[in-house]
C-alpha cells in the first residue's frame, strides 16, 4: 500500500477555542464542507475520542456515499482528528491542528489514506489535482468564511 498525505491551511480571524470547538463538532461540518454532506452522531454524549458518527456525502460525483466516522484525537484547543471508513478507500484520516498566528488561528487539515499502487498513481495525478484539491480548497475557504461570519454576527 502507498500512503497519500495531503495538507491544506487557512488563517482564520477568530478566537482559538471558538475555531477548535466549531471544527470538532462534526455535525456542523456540512455548514462549510464542499459538496452535499449529512453527519449524525451514533454515539450519544459529548465529543470525545471513540465517539462515532454516520455520514452521507458526495465524493467524486457519487452522492449519498456512506461512511462511519470515529473521533481519534481530541485535544482542545489544538488538535482534533477523525477517521472515516470509506467503502472504496478504506480508512481516511483527517487531522486538524490549530495554532495562534497573526491575530487569528492557522488551521491545518491533513488527510491521510493508504491506497494500492495503481489507485495511488491515479490519486496523485488525476483524482487529487482535479477533484480532491479543489474540493479541499472550497471546504477550507468555507470554514474560514463561516467562522469569520459567525464572529461578525456575534460581535454586533
Amino acid at each position: 500500500m502507498t500512503k497519500a498525505v495531503r495538507s491544506h491551511q487557512v488563517l482564520v480571524h477568530a478566537p482559538l477555542q471558538k475555531a477548535f470547538d466549531y471544527v470538532a463538532d462534526l455535525s456542523r461540518h456540512p455548514e462549510w464542507s464542499s459538496g452535499e454532506l449529512k453527519i449524525e452522531a451514533i454515539t450519544p454524549g459529548p465529543i470525545a475520542v471513540d465517539k462515532e458518527y454516520q455520514s452521507h456525502g458526495e465524493v467524486a460525483g457519487q452522492k449519498n456515499r456512506p461512511n462511519t466516522v470515529q473521533v481519534t484525537e481530541y485535544e482542545p484547543p489544538h488538535k482534533f482528528s477523525f477517521a472515516a471508513k470509506d467503502p472504496d478507500f478504506g480508512k481516511v484520516t483527517h487531522e486538524f491542528t490549530f495554532t495562534e498566528r497573526s491575530g487569528g488561528v492557522l488551521i491545518t487539515r491533513t488527510m491521510t489514506v493508504n491506497l494500492n499502487p495503481f489507485v495511488a498513481f491515479a490519486f496523485r495525478f488525476f483524482i487529487y489535482p482535479f477533484v480532491g484539491r479543489p474540493s479541499m480548497n472550497r471546504a477550507m475557504a468555507g470554514l474560514k468564511a463561516k467562522l469569520e461570519e459567525d464572529l461578525k454576527v456575534s460581535s454586533q
